[in-house]
């Protein structure tokens, strides 16, 4: 059975140095969200392998905080946290480049008073490669112990450095996910507010709606609400950094259909169409009449395919409709909203271009400038 050894050293332990980039290390440290966390079976694994392929009973995978030393992994030693000026990998780390290798701690006068030496569990021989980040700070080891003198070889020191960068490569994607995860939280509570802003939007114009914003024949917005809506909606897609989309809809062929069955005849198309519009559009999408027999759509958070896939529905629903008289067909022209445009006379503009488009090529088409 070992024994303690005698009192015959200096009993003055020696203070690890403080690495020159201390403070940029421990941020990056305090980066990777890992310190006090719960042990993950991958860096359980790495220890394992370490220990075996080193020969060792005992392998850690160490970190070296600020003032203490935290185990990730280890196998064979009891204590999960150690004070970090009693450590061999707080000199490890001020090394980053290589493998730290101490043969017989009782003869290296860095440890030969250190209490893991002198006392239980008497260690005599430790290795410590640096954990090392794409950064190049030193965050801890992986490490090997044994509790008599030795020596590793040149191919157990490559494999520990290995070792070493497969920690680091596993950390680095950790954090990745970890930063991806909150980015994606980030993200839904933005979209949360998003709908709560539109929510709100819809309350305060709800009562407008049946005022002076409510085109009667149709129901739908009239050219006054649906300018209100359009300033709104591209304040708001400037402001939280979202798509828009604007769609001008031409009923083809409209006067004829109106001088050949009459005014009558005409409102029903006109209050049909808007039917079909409402109803083939999402539910924040917002339809008005624009002008005779020409309405619009506005398409909050959506891009140039979004816009020419529900154009190209709408374009469909009123083709196929059961028209009572005689079959109907719409012209769409679409555009996106773009960081160049001033205002949301640019945007009408740019649709009522693509409208133009449409009406050349024959009419009953979509046309998206993107």
């Amino acid at each position: 059975m070992t024994e303690e050894q005698p009192d015959n050293t200096d009993d003055q332990i020696v203070l690890p140095p403080i690495p020159p980039n201390e403070e940029e290390r421990l941020r990056e440290l305090e980066s990777f969200q890992i310190l006090d966390t719960l042990p993950e079976q991958i860096f359980e694994d790495i220890v394992r392998i370490a220990a075996y392929i080193c020969q060792t009973p005992i392998a850690l995978v160490n970190l070296v905080d600020r003032h203490r030393q935290w185990s990730m992994a280890r196998l064979g030693f009891s204590d999960g946290e150690v004070e970090r000026t009693l450590t061999f990998c707080a000199f490890t780390i001020n090394d980053p480049d290589h493998v730290m290798v101490v043969p017989d701690a009782t003869r290296d006068p860095r440890f030969a008073s250190n209490p893991y030496v002198r006392r239980e569990p008497y260690i005599r021989f430790y290795a410590g490669a640096p954990l090392v980040t794409s950064h190049g700070y030193a965050l801890g080891t992986v490490c090997v112990i044994d509790l008599q003198p030795r020596q590793l070889s040149p191919e157990q020191l490559e494999m520990l450095r290995l070792l070493s960068r497969q920690v680091v490569t596993q950390l680095e994607i950790r954090r990745d996910l970890l930063r991806l995860e909150q980015r994606l939280l980030q993200r839904e509570q933005e979209y949360l507010s998003l709908n709560a802003y539109l929510q709100s939007l819809e309350d305060k114009l709800a009562a407008a709606q049946q005022q002076s914003l409510t085109d009667p024949l149709t129901g739908v917005f009239n050219r006054r609400g649906f300018a209100l809506r359009l300033s709104e909606e591209i304040e708001r897609a400037r402001r939280y950094q979202v798509t828009l989309a604007l769609l001008l809809i031409d009923v083809d062929h409209f006067k004829q259909y109106n001088d050949t069955f009459g005014h009558l005849a005409g409102d029903e198309v006109l209050r049909m169409i808007a039917q079909l519009l409402s109803e083939g559009c999402c539910k924040h999408d917002i339809v008005a009449r624009y002008g005779g027999e020409e309405f619009a759509v506005i398409l909050p958070a959506t891009a140039g395919d979004g816009a020419q896939v529900l154009g190209e529905r709408l374009r469909r629903l009123v083709q196929m409709a059961a028209w009572p008289l005689h079959p109907l067909t719409i012209s769409v022209g679409g555009a996106v909203l773009q960081p160049e445009m001033t205002d949301e006379h640019d945007l009408i503009a740019r649709a009522d271009s693509a409208l133009y488009q449409a009406k050349a090529q024959g009419r009953n088409t979509c046309v998206i400038i993107a």
